[in-house]
């Protein structure tokens, strides 16, 4: 089905207002991580909070004093949070999960944070369909096996079956480990057909020695104590806060690796290329929302827009069973759908009068 698009965009004169806080979480402890994560939600209550596994960052549309070591204001903030959602300043450059999460975060919230957060995913967005990609979660092994100076020989645990375990798992297998376990608290379900060879996490130090640990393990998993494991010669520790606490031997993590990442000018100037593309984006898209909010279809856009909003959050509270964005996806299409005719005969009306006539229509009296 084709979809005209209305393209609704948020009333520019609100961006100046966002700001942005940051914190650096690369490679906390469990206890460290929590303490960021409830500093950054009790100073920021009512904001965004967006969570990566390099980043902690808060964002609202009043300034804050919370001490954050890193802050972004109006356009700047705009751009931050369109780099994240690229995924720029993920240690994956252009990681897909990315996005998801920042839309997440901003899913319950309307008015000019929710506009400023539009236009930023959108710009995202239009940068990841004309840029490629090439690596995922599991690339990461790669880049810490080359830190370390060790080759894929021998035998790979990998702990923890989520997304980036599979993905690591998988990709060791690719690189030319002989064999890869996978070490979880649940056997992993076999999804795609995938069903690697396992063993119960508790039970891993059974294996008595292996080559090489990844830990992928999730936020709530925690330090695993390194008695629990079995002998390594390397620990790769890709976990969110760590998972290797501590771990006596070689060790590499995901501060490392982006250690490493800044030490290579072509990897450096991979990044600035495209934070600088991505700039011109979020600039090209802010003129266009100010050009679109003077006209009667872009205050009408905006007044439509408005409505929406309200009625998705009612919709969010009416039916959680139903996930946030696909009660977004569904009512954005049916409101594109309803407003493209109407639209297009207003910006083709020589009466102006008539299109803010419309536009009174939907406004809040």
């Amino acid at each position: 089905m084709l979809i005209h698009s209305i393209n609704f965009m948020p009333d520019s004169s609100n961006l100046g207002t966002l700001h942005g806080c940051g914190w650096d979480t690369v490679s906390l402890a469990a206890s460290e991580m929590k303490r960021v994560d409830e500093a950054a939600r009790a100073t920021h209550v009512g904001r965004a909070i967006v969570s990566s596994c390099q980043r902690l960052e808060a964002f609202g549309v009043e300034a804050c004093d919370c001490g954050a070591p890193e802050a972004w204001m109006g356009e700047d903030a705009v751009l931050r949070l369109a780099e994240v959602a690229a995924g720029l300043h993920s240690v994956v450059l252009g990681e897909e999960q990315i996005i998801g999460q920042v839309r997440a975060a901003f899913a319950e919230l309307g008015g000019p944070l929710r506009g400023a957060a539009d236009l930023a995913i959108a710009a995202a967005r239009q940068l990841r369909r004309e840029t490629r990609f090439d690596s995922h979660a599991g690339h990461l092994l790669d880049r810490g096996l080359q830190v370390a100076g060790v080759s894929p020989t021998g035998t790979l645990l990998v702990l923890g079956a989520g997304a980036m375990g599979r993905l690591v798992a998988q990709r060791g297998s690719e690189l030319g480990f002989p064999r890869v376990i996978v070490a979880s608290r649940a056997e992993p379900g076999g999804a795609n057909g995938w069903r690697p060879e396992w063993v119960p996490l508790m039970q891993s130090a059974s294996l008595g020695r292996v080559d090489v640990i990844a830990g992928c393990l999730g936020s709530g998993a925690g330090e695993i104590p390194a008695h629990e494991l079995p002998a390594a010669s390397l620990a790769i520790d890709l976990g969110t806060p760590r998972n290797f606490g501590d771990w006596t031997g070689a060790l590499v993590t995901i501060g490392d690796l982006l250690e490493d990442e800044e030490s290579r000018p072509h990897a450096r100037r991979r990044r600035q290329e495209l934070r600088s593309r991505l700039a011109e984006i979020v600039s090209q898209r802010t003129l266009a929302s100010r050009s679109a909010s003077d006209s009667a279809v872009g205050a009408l856009r905006f007044e439509v827009e408005k409505v929406r909003q309200r009625e998705l959050a009612r919709m969010r509270r009416l039916h959680p069973e139903v996930a946030p964005d696909t009660l977004d996806v569904l009512t954005r299409s049916l409101v594109e759908q309803i407003f493209h005719r109407p639209s297009v005969r207003l910006r083709h009306a020589a009466d102006e009068s008539l299109g803010m006539e419309v536009v009174a229509l939907f406004a809040d009296s």
